[in-house]
């Protein structure tokens, strides 16, 4: 296989991951915004007034994480700055993951550190994407 079909790939693997990222942010921000911010704060503090997490800080995170998702999955749809998109992501993941882990629901917590490695593959192959908005190249015609 020649060098420029093994890059063709890579820039389709990184915009199949773009996309299959960017969807399960946007549902899940959908679904938060659905229910209300008010009904998404109730739940996370129900989630875990049992935890050592200040529930001040869970209503904070419970308000802006459908903000995130949301940014993040038009972050990614973009392409932008996907190096930096990508390893916010990966953060903004790890940060879920580990409230998954502190109210013990270790399968959502392993399905969220399977999404970090994800994060992890994007990243990899980001550098090879050619379908950001960054990465298209306008040219002038000429008259």
């Amino acid at each position: 296989m020649s060098n420029n079909n093994k890059q063709n790939e890579a820039s389709w693997i990184s915009l199949i991951l773009r996309i299959a990222m960017a969807t399960l942010f946007a549902v899940a921000s959908i679904n938060k915004f659905s229910g209300g911010l008010s009904g998404v704060e109730s739940y996370f503090q129900t989630l875990f007034e049992p935890t050592w997490l200040p529930l001040p800080m869970v209503a904070i995170h419970a308000r802006i994480i459908p903000f995130i998702e949301g940014f993040i999955a038009v972050w990614l749809l973009t392409g932008l700055y996907l190096k930096f998109a990508w390893i916010f992501t990966g953060f903004v993941t790890i940060s879920l993951a580990l409230g998954m882990v502190v109210v013990a629901k270790y399968d959502v917590a392993a399905n969220n550190y399977f999404y970090v490695f994800l994060c992890c593959v994007g990243l990899y192959f980001c550098p090879l994407d050619r379908w950001g908005l960054n990465r298209v190249k306008v040219t002038e015609e000429q008259s």
